[in-house]
């Protein structure tokens, strides 16, 4: 086992990691004159083409700007107080490109589909969802949200010229029918019998100076956020960890100690992918063997004591609530910078409590990068996964753990600035989310209790990836990498853990077959396998392909959870 990678692959994994930072956040396609004019402008400006002059010239200075690796501006929206419409650009000089614009301004002639599509025919893809659709024109440099009744609620502006979806490939998703937002309470909820749950909180910081590799500060503690539910057949443990990312290999430790120590069957080890959290995977050029033992360690007493502090279950309560999609985006919150209005804005919330009603795990689920502070790993913090399970906890008590979703494709913060109060106030905002959304939670009107975990192999295709897994402690079979998926039903809930950061595009077609409520996507579940991107859209020298081990995973992953989802219902 090598400790530290060789001088050369060192070299190539720090262009591929850094280098991107300045320009992962943008859409990166420039316009030639063969791509012809846009279908649809923002007061004539045209992203992959102007410059940063231009678009001060044309509208004049921004109420707010600042870096958020690239550079962002906001300006009030048309007709729509209270919102903003933001312009992000490859840099803050004057020559810097356009990169996309993300508007709540309605433009004239588009207020709603009627009228998209008389003016710009079929869409090459469309999203439907309970409470909002998705017209996607790539091709023709613009995307639309609408609500339910065909009214335009934001549209994306983005480089022109290239289709995402290829003909022939799948172009309507439809989510619309399955269960979304307050249920009706139920006549007779399902009774809970046999069932506990016990949790604990451990602090994973670093602790030693040398640890990371590099110098560091703690701001605020990382923590595996633990909760354990047993009953006489069947011992789950989920873990919500505030890691940036650890390899099955490692996680897989965490998990085979837990069943053979402690008796437990199915071990979920789910990350934040908090960007502070240090690298645990070693991709950086220093694998940090005495961090990893910590982690493990530390984890492992945590489900220990989980163990020790079992209470009967009186009762589940769940709910899940689609966020507003105005500007393409869930506004101040998250954006999907690789795909602007590509997302899925759902939060999804599971709660046991005991006889008097009172919270005894509450588990939130949705997706977001944690990457709200530029520090990166030279200052740790659990970044907005940490305030907002923190505040949640000081309101109404018992222990939070906090899933992060189908991540990928630069599902990231749309908060104002990469700091630790604008990371705070992100963490808090969605905290009061969490706390609105539980006042309507209801019981299940059926029971379940059931896990299963399959092994699941994904061909290694890109070099980079290739290299790095040579030197560090990875097992490769055959040229393929060993990873694995659980599927686990809780009361009504359906979970499906996911390998890595699964791109939207991916999510929708899993969470189509999903029939349970709450549905929750756990991305980064017992492995960090990079971007997981469906095929069709898989682009040359781009970032996310730089950090995935090929366009094949997507369809291994998703094919293995639509196969869990339909022989278990």
């Amino acid at each position: 086992m090598r400790q530290v990678l060789t001088f050369c692959s060192l070299l190539l994994l720090i262009g591929l990691l850094f280098a991107p930072l300045a320009t992962g956040q943008a859409v990166k396609y420039t316009v030639t004159e063969e791509s012809g004019q846009p279908a649809l402008t923002y007061h004539g400006l045209i992203p992959g083409l102007d410059i940063m002059g231009k678009v001060r010239t044309v509208l004049g200075e921004p109420d707010f700007e600042a870096f958020w690796y690239n550079y962002k501006l906001k300006y009030p929206s048309a007709g729509r107080p209270g919102l903003f419409d933001t312009i992000h650009m490859h840099g803050k000089k004057a020559d810097s490109g356009l990169s996309v614009i993300e508007a709540a301004s309605i433009p004239e002639g588009y207020a709603n589909r009627k009228e998209i599509l008389a003016n710009l025919g079929d869409p090459e893809f469309q999203l439907r969802m309970a409470t909002w659709h998705l017209l996607d024109y790539s091709e023709k440099g613009v995307r639309f949200t609408l609500n339910p009744d065909g009214k335009t609620t934001g549209v994306a502006y983005i480089p022109h010229g290239y289709r995402r979806v290829p003909k022939g490939e799948r172009n309507l998703v439809d989510l619309s029918k399955l269960r979304q937002g307050p249920q009706p309470a139920p006549a007779s909820p399902a009774k809970i019998k046999g069932l506990s749950v016990g949790t604990a909180e451990m602090v994973i910081s670093p602790q030693g100076e040398e640890w990371l590799g590099h110098k560091y500060t703690v701001h605020d503690d990382l923590k595996s956020r633990i909760a354990v539910f047993r009953n006489d057949k069947l011992t789950v443990a989920l873990v919500g960890a505030d890691v940036f990312g650890m390899g099955h290999n490692n996680t897989q430790i965490i998990r085979d100690r837990a069943k053979k120590e402690l008796g437990i069957d199915h071990t979920i080890f789910a990350m934040s992918h908090t960007h502070s959290g240090g690298d645990l995977i070693g991709i950086y050029g220093h694998y940090p063997v005495e961090y990893i033992a910590h982690v493990q360690n530390q984890t492992v007493d945590g489900l220990a004591q989980a163990l020790k502090n079992m209470k009967p279950v009186a009762q589940f309560k769940g709910i899940s609530k689609e966020m507003p999609m105005d500007g393409a985006r869930i506004m101040g919150l998250i954006r999907n910078a690789r795909n602007p209005g590509l997302l899925d804005p759902t939060f999804s919330i599971l709660q046991a409590v005991d006889g008097d009603d009172k919270p005894l795990a509450t588990i939130i689920n949705f997706a977001c990068h944690p990457e709200s502070l530029s520090a990166g790993p030279r200052e740790i913090s659990a970044d907005f996964p940490g305030y907002m399970c923190n505040k949640v906890m000081e309101e109404i008590g018992g222990q939070v753990l906090f899933l992060n979703g189908a991540l990928g494709g630069m599902v990231s913060g749309d908060n104002s600035e990469r700091t630790h109060d604008s990371a705070r106030d992100t963490g808090n905002k969605l905290a009061e989310i969490v706390l609105g959304m539980l006042k309507h939670a209801q019981p299940p009107v059926d029971f379940k209790f059931r896990a299963e975990t399959r092994e699941l192999e994904l061909p290694l295709t890109n070099p980079a990836f290739q290299q790095m897994f040579d030197q560090l402690p990875r097992p490769i079979r055959q040229g393929r990498v060993i990873t694995d998926m659980t599927y686990l039903e809780l009361g009504e809930m359906q979970m499906v853990t996911l390998p890595g950061e699964v791109l939207p595009e991916v999510s929708y077609e899993i969470l189509e077959q999903m029939q349970g409520y709450p549905r929750m996507l756990v991305g980064l579940a017992n492995d960090q396998l990079g971007y997981i991107i469906p095929p069709y859209d898989f682009r040359d020298s781009y970032y996310e392909e730089s950090m995935s081990v090929g366009p094949a995973s997507a369809y291994s992953v998703r094919d293995m959870a639509l196969r869990m989802i339909k022989e278990q219902l």
